[in-house]
């Protein structure tokens, strides 16, 4: 179930995630990092089962400080 929109969500195919590479997976475990195929979902969305009520809060990311702009030198 998606804890954001309430609505269950049937997944297909789940991998655990090693650089580039991908390994299919039956389970995974809390902390792990891993994709959904066939879900739609966005970044930030909690996913548990039925009988599990669980999500993330949201994180404060403050406004910067300063910014800047480089640009590349000009070839004349």
């Amino acid at each position: 179930m998606n804890t954001s929109t309430g609505k269950k969500a049937k997944v297909s195919r789940m991998v655990r995630m090693h650089s580039a590479d991908m390994e299919d997976v039956n389970e995974v475990g809390a902390g792990d990092i891993f994709a959904l195929f066939g879900v739609d979902c966005a970044s930030g969305e909690t996913f548990c089962d039925l009988n599990t009520n669980l999500s993330m809060t949201s994180m404060h990311v403050p406004e910067p400080v300063m910014s800047l702009t480089i640009k590349p030198k000009k070839n004349d």
